[in-house]
């Protein structure tokens, strides 16, 4: 039988891991090639015959929207599973997707279960069936992932349609010096203390949620560009948590964020909102 070959493309080497270990479980024989942009995915596609994509949206170079539309202009191609993986869960985004062609949307972050339920949807779009394998025990955190640890976590399932309910940012614009952390199981508002293109401090009110070490999160920072409000999305894992007190019953918990994204021009936009506070 001819080897499934899975190419995923995303600027962040630490997320392109991350999604590697989740296929290589779902797809034991599968065999794994990895890009940093969609110029070097497009590379990637024209040396080899490729049978499942899994793509960032907001690359340098080439974007993976304008990915898709190369993939989907290209006969050998037109019916090739493309899952568009993106912390762009807003309405818009998904329906701009939808039009280019793609065969389903996961939106960062997920977990394991989120990403399994995706990726069978998408490859039974195209009429592949029986090339997912099903795990004994399936991992659900970015901590069991990363660890082997046991994790405890819920699960949503959600179609296309529904994707962008995953986006927690609401059309009220952010005050300044605040961001959402969001997890795949929730959010919090958290005041940055300190930010840079690598780590992010803040704090946030103790609700009835709480991400978990190691969590896999998306960072939304809202901004001024060209006189318009933006909203800068940034993927990266907490790497500590804590209460600002010494009790039981502390209301603030202190929260530090490892960035991943590698993009240059995420960098500069960071330097320019923390430039905005000085």
């Amino acid at each position: 039988m001819k080897s499934f070959n899975i190419l995923v493309i995303d600027d962040a080497s630490m997320i392109r891991d991350l999604i590697k270990k989740f296929v290589r479980d779902y797809f034991p024989g599968a065999k794994l090639f990895d890009a940093h942009n969609g110029q070097s995915g497009k590379s990637v596609l024209l040396h080899q015959e490729i049978d499942l994509v899994l793509c960032d949206w907001e690359m340098p170079e080439m974007n993976g929207l304008e990915l898709l539309e190369w993939i989907r202009g290209e006969e050998r191609y037109k019916n090739l599973p493309f899952v568009m993986v993106t912390s762009r869960g807003d309405k818009e985004y998904v329906m701009e997707a939808i039009q280019a062609g793609v065969s389903d949307y996961l939106v960062k972050p997920f977990n394991r279960q989120q990403f399994s339920e995706k990726v069978e949807k998408a490859l039974k779009r195209h009429g592949i069936s029986g090339r997912m394998a099903k795990p004994e025990r399936a991992a659900s955190s970015s901590l069991e992932v990363l660890t082997g640890s046991k994790s405890t976590s819920n699960t949503s399932t959600q179609n296309l349609s529904k994707s962008s309910k995953q986006a927690t940012s609401s059309k009220q614009p952010l005050p300044k010096g605040v961001a959402i952390v969001r997890t795949p199981e929730g959010s919090v508002r958290c005041a940055i203390k300190n930010l840079d293109k690598s780590n992010c401090e803040g704090i946030f009110k103790r609700d009835d949620y709480v991400p978990g070490l190691l969590e896999h999160v998306s960072l939304d920072i809202e901004f001024k560009q060209d006189n318009q409000s933006q909203v800068m999305r940034i993927n990266g894992f907490i790497h500590s948590i804590k209460a600002t007190e010494n009790k039981p019953d502390c209301a603030l918990i202190q929260l530090s964020i490892t960035l991943m994204d590698e993009d240059p021009e995420k960098h500069q936009l960071i330097a320019d909102y923390v430039a905005q506070f000085r």
